[in-house]
């Protein structure tokens, strides 16, 4: 008898140990397939399948597996943007492998909460994090993990800049990736430090670093679109060397690539620099057919490009003398330009009325002073013992219709200027509400088709409806930046500055202190708006190689001031002052009831100083 309860109670606990490993399985099954989903940017399914994975863990009580769980759902969070679910989810992760001891994932969980901060531009917190996960890899002598750290560690020198300590940290990436023959973290690294090259100005050196990599293709297996990269750089560095036919043939190759790894938003990039290239050589019939190609490419794929595209396009009509065509193509870059920067065209047309309706009544101003001049003279023929009292009477005549047109034209500017605050304040709340129905309709019911095409296998449909529904929410981003709620003032515009920084071959360098106590929340959307117009200002026209961004508070009063090494111009222009863009400025500092300057010369560059007062 006591046989039997012995086997009984063995095979009892035998019979548990196998259900416990087979859900260990699972779960691991559920996270794997949830990671490669969010790789693919099947963002709905991963969630589904990092939530399988998370509840099972919790209901057989693995605290190992939980806190994976907790650390998946992070990241799922942060592909979506959504930084502080983000942020709570790792922080969990973090205190149950601290509690457990388990150095690998407190590495990877570490590495995560320095993905976030870099993300949203908290460049510090982000270095903070990267380098507990760097030690932590250290600790399990994982070279190759080490040398991915160090990788990510140098990309935030390079964007703070400090490239002295981010070419230091891809060195010794390089070392590591050496060492272990790694040949994908070699070419990364390698193809970093010609970047640096690059930023420095150093062209030669750059190309040369850039070449030495592709003559490893063979050898390290590169793959096509990372050579496609290689080529787009040296290209880029060719064109900034005013060296077009060389920067042709590389960008050729690089357009080549990547239309045979079918990477439509890349090769749009492409299309879009030959393009560039060719309108720089005055070659506009060249320009404009791979400023078509880009648009083709970049529908559905790449809405900067998509943007970017148009506006060549536009150039080239013009240039080729089809102002009608060039006219279409400029309404439509400005129709993508609002999507993601601001509502633009509608205040263009506005003010072209207002010219229009100034000028006509200056006309007839000067109609009836002329009519009066020449009565006046008739008078004096007719009337020789009146002509003091004549020339009296239109003398004061004349200093009333002084006074009245001075006082019109005063009550025009006002009226003007406060029709243009209001139109800036119509579009953010139109903006606003878009970006919501976006977000609160069309998102949902593209999700809601995505699934049934889904589980009806319409997997075309399902792709298409996936491809709009990341635009739509491309689109409501760009209406209103969400994450002037989430994280206020001071990091959103960290975060515009890395955008900008990332998607131009320009230097930019930010010192920020933390105003959002300082603003509410209408004047911060306002001075938010007013950085973000005068960046895209600047990237537009200056032709700078650095662009500086200072922002502090000094007494009572918030002091920004951005400046620029580029082409500038002369202030003192009639059509300067009058263009829309410095009206733009001008009326949201107004809105701020702060003071505006500018401060520009030929070949010197632009200043933009702007004070806006406290109010306590």
């Amino acid at each position: 008898m006591r046989f039997i309860l012995v086997s009984f109670s063995f095979a009892f606990c035998f019979v548990l140990h196998s259900q416990e490993t087979s859900s260990q399985k699972t779960i691991n099954n559920y996270f794997e397939v949830g990671s490669n989903q969010l790789d693919n940017n099947n963002f709905d399914e991963a969630l589904i399948n990092f939530t399988k994975g998370f509840e099972l863990s919790k209901s057989i009580d693995n605290s190992e597996l939980i806190g994976r769980g907790y650390l998946n759902l992070s990241k799922y969070h942060l592909s979506q943007n959504e930084y502080r679910a983000s942020i709570e989810y790792v922080n969990e992760a973090i205190a149950i492998f601290e509690s457990l001891n388990n150095t690998l994932d407190l590495s990877d969980s570490n590495f995560q909460l320095g993905s976030i901060h870099g993300k949203i531009s908290n460049f510090e917190e982000a270095l903070t994090y990267y380098f507990k996960a760097l030690r932590l890899k250290e600790q399990l002598n994982d070279d190759v993990g080490v040398a991915y750290i160090l990788n990510k560690i140098g990309n935030i020198y390079l964007y703070i800049p400090k490239l002295d300590k981010a070419e230091e940290n891809y060195k010794r990436a390089l070392e590591l990736n050496l060492k272990h023959n790694n040949h994908l973290g070699i070419t990364f690294n390698s193809t970093n430090l010609g970047v640096i090259h690059q930023k420095k100005g150093e062209a030669d050196e750059a190309i040369a670093q850039f070449k030495s990599v592709l003559a490893k293709t063979d050898e390290y297996n590169i793959s096509k679109l990372d050579q496609a990269v290689l080529y787009g750089n040296i290209g880029s560095t060719l064109a900034g060397q005013k060296k077009y036919e060389e920067s042709l043939e590389s960008l050729f190759i690089a357009l080549k690539l990547k239309e045979d790894v079918k990477n439509d938003g890349r090769t749009a990039h492409t299309c879009n620099d030959i393009s560039y290239t060719y309108t720089q050589m005055g070659q506009f019939k060249n320009a404009k057919i791979f400023a078509l190609k880009a648009i083709n490419y970049s529908k559905n794929e790449n809405l900067f490009q998509h943007t970017k595209a148009y506006q060549l396009l536009s150039e080239c009509e013009y240039q080729l003398g089809n102002y009608q065509t060039s006219y279409a193509n400029l309404k439509e870059y400005n129709k993508l330009q609002d999507s993601i920067l601001s509502i633009q065209n509608l205040a263009n047309i506005n003010e072209n009325q207002i010219k229009y309706e100034t000028e006509k009544r200056d006309l007839k101003i000067q109609a009836q002073q002329s009519d009066i001049a020449l009565l006046n003279e008739k008078d004096k023929v007719k009337n020789q013992y009146m002509i003091i009292g004549t020339i009296g009477l239109f003398s004061i005549f004349g200093f009333v219709l002084l006074v009245r047109s001075r006082n019109k034209e005063k009550q025009k500017q006002l009226l003007q200027g406060q029709f243009s605050r209001d139109l800036l304040k119509s579009q953010e709340v139109e903006r606003t509400r878009i970006a919501k129905d976006l977000h609160d309709s069309v998102g949902q019911q593209l999700t809601l088709i995505k699934r049934k095409s889904q589980n009806a296998d319409q997997d075309e449909i399902s792709q298409l409806t996936n491809n709009a529904l990341e635009e739509v929410r491309s689109i409501s981003r760009g209406l209103y930046p969400a994450m002037l709620q989430q994280f206020g003032l001071t990091e959103s515009i960290e975060h515009l500055v890395l955008e900008f920084d990332e998607n131009t071959n320009m230097f930019f360098s930010i010192e920020i202190e933390n105003i959002d106590a300082y603003l509410n929340q209408v004047d911060s959307l306002n001075f938010y708006r007013f950085i973000q117009e005068s960046l895209n200002n600047a990237i537009k026209h200056s032709k700078a190689k650095a662009i500086s961004i200072a922002i502090s508070k000094i007494n009572n009063q918030i002091s920004m001031t951005i400046k620029d090494n580029g082409i500038g111009f002369d202030i003192t222009d009639k059509k300067k002052q009058n263009s829309l863009g410095l009206k733009t400025l001008a009326e949201r500092i107004q809105i701020l009831n702060g003071k505006l300057k500018i401060d520009s010369k030929i070949n010197n560059g632009t200043t933009i100083t702007a004070l806006i007062p406290i109010i306590t």
